[in-house]
């Protein structure tokens, strides 16, 4: 039997990449950020620089962001301290400052808590603001932020960044990371220290042995429907919309807005291929991603690829849910879908339709990279490498064609269903309660 919930979009949902707002990790790394030495600016980081004082608007809404920042400080009785959950923002100078450090340095565990996404826990301070909100959605200020994430990501593969795997029992050789992330399953680098050559190579490891971590359920039937990715149930829903207002109440999803790119070519592509109105009230199935999930996608079913995959830009650290002061967007996982930076691949079945795979970016996890295999034409088989997150990606959405005398179920391997609106985690542990490991069954095909 289906579980009933009811829950609102609560503003503190976590998945893991944060400590909790307002704790005493979160100060110590914010305080950490705040104090550093000031060193000359990065390249892509003087260009934003540029970029603000060129355009009076972004100027603005950046000196308007930090004013609303000091406001919700003198609410929090005028210090960042545990219990007051963000950092005192006081002008463009601290922004561009804050990150010129956090691009020279890896994702790390402060009193044993992650700090996973080091821009988005500095950036809380700013775009929970109505003037950060705005600046965050405005395509021209992403196209400055893309350059400053692609810098940290290149340092990510560097040796420099896997300074957190030299020691044993110590950061992400820490007994509780290495449980979180079952580290005798991965294939590693080296056996000896520090087993991974950079973060971005830990960061996209393979299982040590696929079929036994990660079997693929009913390979030889697309009637079993599987997972594409490690990851927790967000929510599912039947029926999707054409068109939905998606930043009102429930989040709905809107495939006009889910299935759309600002890039001509790209949506040329999409209206060639009739998307919208290919899976207009079919089913959605997304996910969120934590840290130490899996973060390569597998193709979900026997199909041909019906055009080589999208890569849609998008937005870096817009959120919908407002207060957010968890810091990462999980809270606005549906509305990330619609406006976020995300992947387009979709799948031609014989026998169960078009399955379309959208990997998301969320927050400075943004880069996805689509297998060299997966190509117009390519045959494809369940579980074949689909692609990965270059530390990249925080969500997953699979959405299925609807189609005649026929309805797909989304149950286990042992035929409990998936409940539609599953309550979140609400804490750094970022565990939710209905797990979606790759290749496993999260739905059946039913004939009517």
């Amino acid at each position: 039997m289906k579980k009933e919930s009811n829950w609102l979009y609560p503003f503190n949902v976590q998945s893991g990449w944060l400590p909790e707002f307002g704790s005493d990790s979160l100060l110590k790394f914010i305080t950490k950020v705040l104090n550093a030495p000031r060193e000359e600016l990065a390249e892509p980081i003087k260009e934003l620089d540029k970029f603000i004082e060129s355009n009076s608007v972004i100027k603005y809404l950046v000196n308007n962001a930090c004013q609303q920042n000091a406001n919700i400080e003198a609410q929090y009785h005028g210090q960042f301290a545990p219990g007051n959950p963000i950092p005192r923002i006081r002008d463009k100078e601290t922004i561009l400052h804050a990150f010129n450090y956090i691009i020279k340095n890896a994702p790390q565990f402060i009193n044993d808590d992650l700090v996973g996404l080091p821009f988005s826990a500095f950036v809380v301070g700013i775009d929970a603001t109505l003037g950060g909100s705005t600046l965050f959605r405005l395509p021209m200020f992403n196209e400055k932020l893309a350059p400053i994430l692609n810098a940290w990501n290149q340092f990510l593969a560097t040796e420099a960044s896997n300074i957190g795997f030299r020691v044993e029992e110590e950061q992400w050789l820490s007994p509780a990371a290495k449980k979180q992330y079952d580290f005798p399953i991965w294939e590693k680098d080296s056996e000896k220290l520090p087993y991974w050559k950079s973060w971005n190579s830990f960061f996209t490891r393979q299982f040590l042995n696929p079929s036994k971590s990660r079997p693929i359920a009913g390979p030889d039937s697309n009637r079993v429907v599987i997972s594409p990715n490690d990851g927790s149930l967000f929510k599912w829903k039947p029926d999707i919309q054409e068109k939905d207002v998606f930043w009102f109440k429930d989040m709905n999803y809107s495939l006009a807005d889910i299935l759309s790119s600002s890039v001509k070519e790209q949506q040329d592509v999409i209206d060639k291929y009739k998307l919208v109105e290919m899976f207009k009230g079919g089913y959605i199935f997304q996910m969120y991603l934590n840290p130490y999930n899996f973060h390569r996608w597998w193709v979900p079913v026997n199909a041909t690829v019906l055009f080589d995959p999208l890569v849609v830009p998008g937005c870096f650290f817009s959120k919908l849910v407002l207060p957010d002061f968890g810091g990462a967007t999980t809270a606005s996982t549906p509305y990330l879908s619609e406006v976020n930076a995300r992947g387009i691949v979709v799948f031609k079945t014989e026998d169960y339709g078009h399955v379309c795979c959208i990997p998301l970016g969320m927050s400075e996890v943004s880069t996805v990279a689509f297998d060299k295999e997966i190509v117009k034409d390519a045959k494809v088989t369940k579980g074949q490498e689909m692609g990965m997150f270059f530390y990249g990606g925080s969500s997953f959405a699979i959405i299925y064609e609807k189609l005649p005398n026929k309805a797909l179920f989304f149950v286990d391997a042992n035929g409990t269903q998936y409940d539609q609106d599953p309550p979140p985690p609400g804490s750094s542990s970022g565990t939710g309660g209905e797990p979606t490991n790759i290749g496993a069954q999260i739905g059946l095909w039913v004939d009517l």
